[in-house]
């Protein structure tokens, strides 16, 4: 009944029956598109969301594909590093590939060159970690994030802060700009709610910085109760080693990219004094790590693989729902998305800009303790 639905809003949509998109009537591959940073700047997490997305597409296809067709994901390079190569991967996916859907890219900075593009070409584009600053000056009706909004994640770091009674805090940023701006920027707007006050802001100026002896110094100076960084490519080793060196023992405040497998592996014994607020595995999550282990033989690095995994899966089901591959009945198909059953978010569903609802309670602190995540509040 929903094809039936979906493909009467094609026909309206379209110009005429003749242009409609119908899977039943077609036997060549679906052309799915996905640009992630698999060099460069983010590319550890890149590599992940790359991985995510193929696995949904490669149970689709093992599933038999969608309505008998196969799925193609075709995929580009571009990071932050290479923003010039933004429009051009973009545009050789929409007119060589004759993509009918994308996932990606990797963090805000490319995505903002690309929607414009994706806007006018009117083909969904599903992003796996975008922040709800994106679309603060414009809102591009073909753009969905399958992403946390980070304000509740800075809303449940500022309420530990405040439960550890800690009051003055420095911030350490690799640079202004993308997601490292907004969740500086939202630190700012929410800590004093939660009597904190911030009494110093660094802008390194560099996101491939593994240098942070000189604003670390600066920082001691001042004495502060905590520090609040968010680091790149998972440089939370390096951080922490220098921090240490410096006699700094004060807590380190982050966000969920400290809690990932590279850093735990790699320093689990001074990674002990950094408290980050992280998503709440869904039910599903445990199922899927398995599927992704059993796929490519390592773990996968929560969250941004789930959040990309989510994003494909959703383009996917919403292309075998509507049994049509043309770019409006999908936008119709993805705003009207109830309780989707997701491995990053229990259930999926997007607000009037395309970002996903994200309740209070979907983040939780944690730390390390023994080579082993847990919540702080486990030990005391």
């Amino acid at each position: 009944m929903k094809k039936v639905l979906f493909l009467l809003m094609s026909i309206f949509i379209l110009s005429g029956c003749s242009q409609s998109t119908s899977l039943s009537e077609q036997k060549d591959p679906i052309v799915v598109g996905g640009v992630f940073a698999l060099t460069g700047v983010g590319a550890a997490i890149g590599e992940q969301e790359y991985k995510g997305a193929q696995l949904a597409v490669d149970e689709v296809n093992a599933a038999g594909g969608i309505d008998g067709r196969r799925v193609t994901f075709m995929v580009e390079d571009v990071s932050i590093d290479k923003m010039s190569m933004g429009t051009q991967a973009i545009q050789k996916l929409l007119q060589v590939d004759k993509v009918v859907g994308i996932v990606g890219p990797t963090w805000d900075e490319p995505a903002q060159q690309m929607l414009p593009i994706i806007e006018n070409a009117q083909v969904p584009i599903l992003m796996p970690d975008q922040t709800n600053d994106l679309e603060r000056e414009q809102n591009f009706s073909f753009a969905f994030s399958t992403w946390y909004d980070n304000r509740v994640g800075i809303r449940e770091l500022l309420r530990y802060a405040q439960k550890e009674n800690i009051k003055r805090v420095a911030i350490i940023r690799p640079v202004g700009g993308g997601f490292w701006e907004f969740t500086r920027n939202v630190f700012l707007q929410y800590a004093p709610e939660f009597g904190v006050e911030v009494i110093e802001d660094i802008d390194l100026g560099n996101p491939l910085e593994t240098d942070f002896r000189t604003p670390l110094t600066k920082i001691k100076a001042k004495q502060p109760d905590a520090i609040f960084i968010v680091v790149s490519d998972y440089n939370e080793c390096t951080f922490m080693k220098q921090a240490k060196e410096l006699g700094i023992n004060i807590p380190i405040l982050s966000t969920e990219s400290a809690g990932n497998e590279i850093s735990r592996q790699g320093c689990a014994n001074i990674l002990e004094n950094m408290y980050f607020s992280t998503p709440k595995h869904t039910s599903r999550y445990q199922e899927f790590e398995k599927r992704f282990q059993e796929h490519f033989h390592a773990s996968p690095l929560f969250p941004s693989v789930t959040t990309s995994y989510d994003a494909m899966k959703i383009l996917l089901d919403g292309i075998h729902e509507t049994g049509s591959t043309d770019g409006n009945v999908l936008r119709i198909w993805l705003e009207n998305v109830k309780d989707y059953k997701g491995v990053s978010f229990e259930n999926i569903q997007f607000d009037k800009q395309g970002f996903v609802s994200t309740d209070e309670d979907v983040f939780e602190m944690k730390t390390l303790r023994n080579g082993i995540f847990v919540s702080p509040f486990d030990f005391k």
